[in-house]
C-alpha cells in the first residue's frame, strides 16, 4: 500500500500518482536488439565481471612474500601497548619516516577519508600549490575520500611514478577494486621498498632491506612528523590539477555554494541499442550527484553491497567519471566486504534517529546474498510496514540467481544459497 498525500487516498501496488499501474504503461515496450556500440558495451561489462571474479580467486603466495615483518599479526588475546612501548615504537617510526622522506628524490602523500579529522593532514592539504606539479612533494586526497564528494567529472589523479608513496588512512583491496584506485601502485611501491602506510596505530614502512609493520604507535605524532618533513623538503604541489583545490576542500570541509537544480530525470527509452541496463543506474547516480551539488545541505547518500553485479555497477559509475556519492560507512562496507553491514545500515536510516527524521535521499544497491541470507527483503518489507521515515529511501535488488561472489566463482548454486521463495522477485519482475 502506498499513501497518496494529495488526494488522501490509498493506492494499490505499483501505481503512479494518477492511480495508473506502472507496469501497464510499459507492458508493450520491448527491449531493442543491441547495435554494435551496445554489443561492445556488453563485452566490456563481461570483461569487468570476469576481472572482478578472478581477483577474488585465492592465489598461492610466494614463499618469500610478504616478508616476515610485513605480515599481519594474529592476536589470540587482546594486547594493548603500554605508554613506554608506544613511545618507543613511535620514535622508531618517526625517525625512519624522516630519513625516508629526506633521502627520497620525491614524495607523494595520499590523505584518506578517515584521516580527514587530522589537523596536521588538513594543514598539508591547505598548503599545496595547484600550479606546481614538479614539487618535491605532491599531496592528493585519496580516491576513497573523493568518492564521498559529489562530482560528475572525476578529478585528475597525479601519477606517483617512482616517488616515495605515503598513504595516511585505511586502504582496502575490495574497495580499491570497486573504485578502480591505485591498481598495482601499492604493489610496485612495496616491491621497491618505497611504500609507507599509516593506518589506525599501525605503520608499514621500509626498515633495513624489507617492509615491516610497527604496531601500537601514536598515529598523530607520526602524521605530524610526515607533514613537517615534507614541508622542510621544499614545495608541496596539489595532485588534482589546477583550479580544483578550493572546490574539493570546500566540499570536504565546508558548505559549497549550490549549483543550479538539474532538470527532472526522464526515462530515455528501452534498454537495447547502444544502452545496457547498467546505463540507467549510472545516469541515476549522476543525477543524484547533480542534486547534491545543487542542495549541499541535503543528505544524498548511496550504499553498495558486496557482490558481483553491484561491483560491476560501481565500476560502470567510476568509469563514467561520476562519484559513488557514498560516506564513511559505505567505504567501511567495501573495505570489509560485509553483506551484513549494509542491512544494518538500512535498518538504521529508517528506524533510528536522527536518520529517520532527516529529509534525505538514501539509496541501497543490494545483491542476492544480503537479500537472502541476511534478510534484506524481509527487513525492507518490515520497515515499510512498521516505520515511517521522512527520507526517500530506494532499495535496488540485484538478482542473477546466484548468491554473492562465491557461487559465481564456482558457476553453480550451493543448496543453502538457493532461492526457494521467489514470490518477491516475481512480483518485481512481472
Amino acid at each position: 500500500m502506498a499513501a497518496d498525500g494529495a488526494a488522501g487516498q490509498k493506492r494499490q501496488g505499483f501505481a503512479d500518482l494518477d492511480g495508473i499501474d506502472i507496469f501497464d504503461k510499459v507492458k508493450d515496450n520491448k527491449v531493442k536488439a543491441a547495435d554494435k556500440a551496445g554489443e561492445a558495451k556488453h563485452l566490456a561489462l563481461n570483461e569487468m565481471a570476469l576481472q572482478i571474479a578472478n581477483e577474488l580467486v585465492k592465489q598461492a603466495a610466494p614463499e618469500d612474500k610478504p616478508f616476515v615483518g610485513a605480515q599481519p599479526m594474529l592476536l589470540k588475546k587482546p594486547s594493548i601497548a603500554t605508554p613506554e612501548e608506544t613511545e618507543r615504537v613511535t620514535t622508531v617510526a618517526c625517525k625512519t619516516v624522516q630519513r625516508l622522506i629526506k633521502d627520497a628524490k620525491a614524495v607523494h602523500v595520499f590523505v584518506g577519508q578517515d584521516a580527514r579529522h587530522s589537523l596536521d593532514a588538513k594543514q598539508l592539504l591547505d598548503c599545496a600549490e595547484e600550479h606546481d606539479d614538479k614539487a618535491p612533494t605532491m599531496v592528493s586526497m585519496a580516491s576513497d575520500w573523493l568518492q564521498t564528494l559529489p562530482f560528475t567529472t572525476a578529478p585528475n589523479h597525479f601519477d606517483t611514478g617512482d616517488r616515495l608513496l605515503i598513504y595516511i588512512g585505511t586502504p582496502g583491496k575490495y574497495l580499491s577494486m570497486c573504485i578502480k584506485s591505485y591498481r598495482g601502485e601499492f604493489d610496485k611501491a612495496y616491491k621497491a621498498d618505497r611504500l609507507v602506510i599509516l593506518c589506525k596505530g599501525v605503520c608499514m614502512l621500509p626498515l633495513g632491506t624489507q617492509e615491516q609493520n610497527i604496531f601500537g604507535l601514536d598515529q598523530d605524532a607520526v602524521v605530524k612528523t610526515i607533514v613537517a618533513a615534507v614541508r622542510s623538503k621544499g614545495g608541496v604541489g596539489w595532485g588534482h590539477g589546477a583550479g580544483t583545490r578550493a572546490s574539493l576542500l570546500q566540499k570536504a570541509f565546508g558548505y559549497p555554494e549550490g549549483h543550479a537544480l538539474p532538470k527532472t530525470l526522464t526515462y530515455s527509452g528501452d534498454a537495447g541499442g547502444d544502452s545496457t541496463p547498467f546505463d540507467y543506474l549510472v545516469s541515476y547516480v549522476k543525477y543524484l550527484n547533480e542534486v547534491k551539488l545543487a542542495k549541499p545541505t541535503i543528505p544524498v547518500t548511496n550504499w553498495f553491497d558486496t557482490g558481483l553485479l553491484v561491483s560491476v555497477l560501481q565500476g560502470c559509475i567510476v568509469n563514467a567519471g561520476t562519484s559513488l556519492l557514498t560516506d564513511g560507512d559505505g567505504l567501511a562496507m567495501l573495505r570489509d566486504a560485509s553483506i551484513g553491514h549494509i542491512i544494518s545500515k538500512l535498518n538504521q536510516v529508517i528506524a533510528v534517529e536522527p536518520f529517520k527524521s532527516a529529509h534525505a535521499v538514501y539509496n541501497f544497491f543490494i545483491g542476492d546474498g544480503a537479500c537472502r541470507l541476511n534478510g534484506g527483503v524481509e527487513l525492507a518489507l518490515h520497515l515499510m510496514e512498521g516505520h515511517k521515515a521522512q527520507s526517500l529511501t530506494n532499495l535496488f535488488i540485484f538478482n542473477n540467481h546466484k548468491w554473492a561472489i562465491e557461487d559465481n566463482l564456482v558457476a553453480e548454486t550451493f543448496e543453502e544459497h538457493a532461492l526457494y521463495n521467489k514470490s518477491f522477485y516475481d512480483l518485481l519482475q512481472h
